[in-house]
C-alpha cells in the first residue's frame, strides 16, 4: 500500500479542496468590488450626462419663454429656466446661476440669451477622478417683435 501525497500547500489532514474554497471566495470578493465599482461610476456618468442635458434644456426653455411672450420679464424667464431645470432628477436647480440678456445681432434683430450654470457633485468621491463637474449652457433665440 502507497502512501498518497498530500497537495502542495496543503498542511497535514487537509485537502485540496478546503484551498480551494478559498481561492473562490477571494476571487469572488476581488470581482464584486470591482463589479460594484463599475456599476457606481456607470451610474455616476448617467447622472451627469442627465445634468448636462438638464442645464441645455432649461437655458432653451428660457429663452422660449422670452421669445413666445409667456414670460416677459427676467424673472419670469428665471423661474421657467428653474422649473425645466427642476425636473432632472438628483440636481439641484436652486444652486444653478442663471442669467438673462438682451443683445443685438448682426441683422439688427433682437436676441434672448440665457445662461444657465451649475456645479454637478458625483455621489461618492473618486479616486483620480474630479468630484465636481461645472456644467454651463447659452441658449440664443431672436427676438420678433
Amino acid at each position: 500500500m502507497t502512501k498518497r501525497a498530500r497537495p502542495f500547500g496543503c498542511p497535514a489532514g487537509e485537502s485540496r479542496r478546503t484551498g480551494e474554497s478559498g481561492q473562490a471566495l477571494v476571487e469572488t470578493a476581488l470581482s464584486l468590488s470591482l463589479l460594484v465599482f463599475t456599476i457606481l461610476g456607470g451610474a455616476d456618468m448617467a447622472r451627469a450626462f442627465a445634468a448636462q442635458m438638464g442645464v441645455q434644456n432649461a437655458a432653451r426653455a428660457g429663452a422660449e419663454a422670452a421669445v413666445t411672450r409667456a414670460a416677459t420679464t427676467d424673472p419670469q424667464i428665471v423661474a421657467y429656466a428653474l422649473d425645466e431645470l427642476g425636473r432632472v432628477a438628483g440636481v439641484d436647480s436652486t444652486a444653478a446661476s442663471i442669467t438673462v440678456t438682451r443683445t443685438t445681432g448682426a441683422g439688427g434683430e433682437s436676441l434672448v440669451n440665457v445662461r444657465v450654470q451649475y456645479t454637478y457633485r458625483t455621489l461618492a468621491p473618486w479616486p483620480f477622478v474630479p468630484n465636481t463637474l461645472s456644467l454651463d449652457r447659452t441658449a440664443t433665440f431672436r427676438n420678433y417683435p
